[in-house]
């Protein structure tokens, strides 16, 4: 749908030198959408950006008190989401988009949607997995 968006919106301004406005603003909200899911799946999968330079220092029962902790400020930031994102829809419900006359209730309903997938990521990454051996 991005991609479509965008695409037309191209063609459109260079072809009919006049851009429907609604492109852009779909393009943004599923922008939007795409970036805040996918962070539960950068959340399985490890994939978020990180600074390594004291994790491999550490003893592994030190890891994982930082991968504890790291995993509980992770599940903490991502029910602040889920709460702010509520309230967010509630106060979008009474909004429409400029362009595309959309309840914005209905964009804004990503954010509790993503953080809670965040916070069932964050559990299940921090505790989900087996602790680590001790090594000598």
């Amino acid at each position: 749908m991005l991609t479509v968006a965008v695409f037309g919106q191209v063609v459109a301004r260079y072809v009919f030198n006049q851009p429907p406005a609604w492109t852009e603003e779909l393009a943004r909200f599923c922008q939007v959408w795409i970036v805040l899911l996918a962070s539960s799946i950068c959340l399985r999968k490890g994939s978020h950006l990180a600074v390594d330079y004291l994790g491999p220092a550490l003893a592994p029962g030190a890891r994982r008190v930082v991968a504890l902790i790291t995993g509980f400020l992770i599940a903490i930031y991502s029910v602040v989401v889920v709460v702010w994102g509520a309230r967010l829809v509630m106060i979008g419900w009474v909004q429409t988009s400029p362009a595309m006359h959309l309840n914005m209730g209905m964009v804004y309903l990503v954010f509790p949607i993503a953080g809670g997938l965040m916070v069932l990521e964050s559990v299940l990454s921090t505790f989900g997995h087996p602790p680590e051996p001790e090594g000598p």
